[in-house]
């Protein structure tokens, strides 16, 4: 039996909200009709239990999600062992489809209770990233300040917009691309970022009744390195009648997160 979390979507709901067009009740039915479709994709123990709204005394953490796709719903639940109860304790689009990098962690930020958090640390170019780890709750005891993992990188889009800076030389009108980069957004969540990309390749795919464009996109330059990340971005937040191509210069803000890639 799973209890309701009336907080499932709080820490989430801008996450939610940039693939879902969908008022905040809508996307928790869908949460939920993706929670019984889900499969157990992880189970760690808790060092403590923890008190559930049923009474009973969670002893695991567990996560659900589709089996495939390059976008999923992740849901974290507690869990009691011996009864099979437990309660939604969180949920945030999971993209699966991303780009692997190497990233010398520099510090790691937890929300507390060990289950979510996020790091910070260097490419291999030397670009600084932070980003949310989609599976901190299963690997964070792993990590050591210092040493270097390679993380599948990706971003979901808040907005996306063209851009493109026309300059006039001798009478010819050229494109002048401005350089690729992720800043971090004003008083914001250090994972998000407003950005500046360049599109290297860019399809459609059908989500939920909906369309997801994922695109790779380069969102830094070291010399003759990029740093390139999957980049989702629903329908809703593209202008009208938009649609991303191979060599667009796009602008807008991104949620940044990833996950390591295991052996």
């Amino acid at each position: 039996m799973m209890e309701k979390a009336g907080a499932l979507l709080d820490s989430h709901a801008a996450h939610w909200a940039s693939i879902y067009p969908d008022a905040p009740e809508a996307i928790r039915a869908r949460i939920k009709s993706a929670a019984e479709k889900s499969s157990i994709i992880a189970q760690v123990e808790l060092e403590e239990t923890r008190a559930m709204p049923n009474g009973g005394d969670a002893d695991m953490l567990t996560a659900m999600a589709e089996a495939d796709g390059d976008v999923r719903h992740m849901v974290l639940l507690l869990t009691e062992s011996k009864s099979s109860s437990g309660c939604f304790l969180s949920a945030f689009p999971f993209a699966a489809g991303a780009i692997a990098h190497e990233v010398t962690i520099e510090d790691l930020q937890c929300d507390g209770s060990g289950t979510e958090g996020m790091i910070r640390g260097r490419t291999e170019d030397g670009a600084e990233i932070s980003f949310f780890d989609a599976l901190f709750f299963k690997n964070c005891d792993a990590y050591e300040v210092g040493e270097s993992y390679q993380f599948a990188l990706s971003a979901f889009a808040y907005s996306l917009r063209p851009q493109g800076l026309k300059l006039v030389h001798g009478g010819d009108q050229t494109t002048a691309h401005p350089l690729d980069m992720l800043k971090p957004a004003r008083n914001a969540s250090p994972d998000d970022y407003e950005y500046r990309a360049t599109v290297q390749h860019a399809y459609p795919m059908r989500f939920c009744g909906g369309t997801l464009w994922r695109m790779r996109v380069t969102v830094a330059r070291s010399g003759q390195s990029m740093v390139d990340v999957a980049l989702y971005a629903a329908e809703h937040v593209l202008p009208q009648g938009y649609r991303p191509k191979p060599g667009d210069e796009i602008t807008g803000r991104l949620w940044l997160q990833g996950y390591l890639v295991e052996d």
